[in-house]
């Protein structure tokens, strides 16, 4: 079955439930008269579902409670190993090896992701130098 564009669906519905033949749709809106059939079938077997025994929960929904927030930032995993990174990071090392080191040496428990975090809140990098040349016009 052709699949149609919303509008030309919500008018074909419309026309079916005037009661207007096939033939008439598809010569009102232009489109395939078996088309139009595939979308009626659709229609009915759409109705026949929605019986008036069964209920559809048309209560509306409500979306399940946020987390709370919380007044202050949650100190790091790594916070207790500060000056130990904060050497690793002066030379240069890389969080992989860090969180390595850290696992190996102090029995590091969390997650690598969280010594990525604190890593990169370390790192500080100067900005690109550059210089200003400066020119008189023509020269």
């Amino acid at each position: 079955m052709n699949v149609l564009k919303p509008h030309l669906q919500t008018t074909i519905a419309t026309l079916i439930a005037a009661g207007k033949g096939q033939r008439e749709i598809a010569r009102i809106t232009g489109v395939d008269r078996k088309t139009i059939r595939g979308y009626q079938a659709q229609f009915a077997a759409a109705q026949q579902a929605n019986s008036p025994t069964v209920t559809t929960g048309s209560e509306p929904q409500i979306p399940p409670p946020r987390p709370p927030a919380t007044g202050a930032h949650q100190l790091s995993a790594c916070a207790p190993y500060q000056e130990f990174v904060q050497a690793q990071v002066q030379l240069h090392r890389n969080a992989t090896a860090i969180y390595q080191d850290l696992v190996d040496q102090y029995g590091f428990t969390a997650s690598y992701e969280s010594v990525k975090r604190f890593v990169r809140s370390l790192r500080h990098q100067a900005p690109k130098q550059f210089d200003r040349l400066e020119f008189l016009a023509g020269e």
